[in-house]
């Protein structure tokens, strides 16, 4: 059996939010977190852990959510909005190296491939930048910072 085979990749229910939001912000704290200034790492913690406008979207279809799950404990996450940016990718630490954040691309590249939808884009945080290269992103502009957040927009042509 494949490393792999043994997650469930699937979208998040309403219910299981609060433990995905709880895993991105350990996850956070502990590998990307160096690379921000004290506004950076207030400002993610305000608009994608606590924010209720982000809550809000997925709660209102605007964004999805999908999650590997190792039996029913939320291991790794990725979350896209309806016009295909991403914006959080975390895996557990324990977790980490054992392709899962790739089957959780695979599963939204698949998904939208089926739409007829042409590029997924990211704004790529240091730490990621490398996963994104392997996985075939490509840099759309240089390195940014936007209140302390340090990025790299990125996209992956579907077509």
């Amino acid at each position: 059996m494949n490393e792999t085979d043994k997650y469930l990749i699937r979208k998040v229910y309403d219910e299981e939010l609060d433990e995905a939001f709880t895993l991105i912000w350990n996850v956070f704290q502990q590998f990307v977190a160096s690379d921000y200034t004290e506004e950076g790492i207030d400002y993610f913690y305000g608009q994608f852990v606590v924010g209720q406008n982000f809550r809000d979207k997925f709660l209102n279809g605007l964004q999805t959510m999908y999650g590997a799950f190792d039996d029913r404990r939320i291991v790794g996450v990725l979350s896209i909005s309806a016009d295909n940016h991403v914006s959080c990718v975390f895996v557990d630490e324990k977790y980490q190296r054992k392709g899962i954040a790739t089957q959780l691309f695979l599963k939204v590249i698949s998904e939208l491939g089926q739409q007829g939808k042409e590029k997924i884009r990211l704004n790529a945080s240091p730490y990621g930048v490398p996963f994104y290269h392997a996985m075939g992103f490509t840099d759309t502009d240089m390195e940014k910072v936007f209140h302390g957040i340090r990025y790299t927009p990125m996209e992956l042509r579907l077509k």
